[in-house]
């Protein structure tokens, strides 16, 4: 391990750790917020520790009649959409949020959310979240990243399509603004993401250069990429989480039905047990019950010489083991072997005892 692990809430993110799964609901709830908490609950039932959405409390964050579009696909194709229309409809106000997070604290799940301007930075604080998320459309927003630091709060970055000195930017200016700590999400780009685009060896890369828990925003439709994740040595796994993934709807192509979280968070536990330590550790006495003896594998004479036609393997191992076989080869039987016998060191004559006589 190469960095410190930083904490969200009570929750160690970083290696020896679990590696922790984040429920993403994102703005999949639009304006109703009643939505937003029934997400919220399902997460929190099926034992989702940490729960993220983001902060859109202002459509002022997108320019209006700029003619910008974006475009995002659904489980039928796909919909190009002014891009000012998308977030005014997505905007919730800052008390509808606040009723939000009450019940995060209610439930006793952390939380954290994306942000786009200082007001929301501000209100994070606040409410208790447990992180700050910068998308990767802000990373070079160095005074958002810089307001964001100066709370104290760790910070999330997602690393998409980007190249590596600007997130080497990102997380300097992060960390020398006090931030309490920094993950590097790795974002594969497109959603839904072809498994050709993750490259995910990259995360490696993030961990070792920048000394960083690193984690991944999954963007890919199924869960599969989150178990290679875990075994690359992912700290942090964000997945999309919502009712019907098959909705047209910004985002939601790749999220994870509500009904597979505690599945999903259950396979991630044991994947990460399974990665273990280098060299394995093993509970002692081990159980050899089943290693090779030496034995007669027909009858020998006295004075025989012992070698692989007249001597085989079986266990339990009575007498000599199988690992001393090059000590044995080529002496001579000091007794007569039946079949089967197991070998003594008592019956065999060893050279040097031959020549002494």
């Amino acid at each position: 391990m190469n960095h410190t692990p930083i904490q969200l809430g009570t929750i160690p993110v970083g290696d020896g750790h679990p590696t922790v799964f984040v429920a993403e609901v994102g703005s999949f709830f639009n304006k109703d917020i009643e939505l937003a908490f029934q997400y919220l609950r399902a997460a929190a039932a099926a034992g989702s520790p940490i729960f993220k959405t983001e902060i859109i409390h202002d459509a002022d964050i997108c320019l209006a009649g700029t003619g910008l579009v974006t475009e995002y696909h659904h489980a039928a194709g796909k919909r190009i959409e002014d891009y000012r229309a998308l977030v005014e409809r997505k905007v919730v106000p800052l008390a509808d949020y606040r009723r939000l997070f009450d019940l995060c604290h209610e439930l006793k799940v952390p939380f954290l959310a994306t942000v786009f301007d200082f007001v929301g930075i501000d209100f994070l604080a606040e409410t208790g979240a447990v992180a700050i998320k910068i998308s990767r459309d802000n990373v070079n927003n160095l005074p958002l990243i810089r307001y964001a630091a100066r709370t104290g709060l760790p910070m999330i970055f997602d690393a998409g399509v980007i190249y590596f000195d600007e997130i080497a930017r990102a997380v300097r200016c992060a960390q020398d603004a006090g931030c309490g700590g920094v993950v590097v999400n790795h974002h594969p780009g497109a959603n839904p993401a072809r498994p050709e685009v993750h490259h995910m060896r990259v995360m490696q890369t993030y961990k070792e250069a920048l000394g960083v828990p690193v984690g991944l925003a999954c963007h890919y439709r199924g869960d599969e990429i989150l178990y290679l994740a875990v075994g690359m040595g992912a700290n942090l796994l964000e997945k999309g989480v919502v009712d019907d993934p098959d909705r047209v709807e910004s985002d939601l192509v790749s999220a994870l039905p509500l009904s597979e979280i505690r599945t999903v968070v259950e396979k991630v536990e044991k994947c990460w047990r399974a990665i273990g330590t280098a060299p394995a550790r093993h509970n002692e006495p081990r159980d050899l019950s089943a290693r090779k003896g030496l034995i007669a594998k027909r009858a020998i004479a006295a004075g025989e010489v012992l070698t692989l036609d007249n001597v085989g393997f079986a266990w339990p191992c009575v007498g000599i083991s199988v690992e001393h076989w090059d000590v044995v080869a080529e002496q001579c039987a000091g007794v007569a072997l039946e079949k089967n016998q197991p070998l003594e060191w008592a019956d065999v004559k060893f050279a040097s005892a031959r020549e002494n006589r």
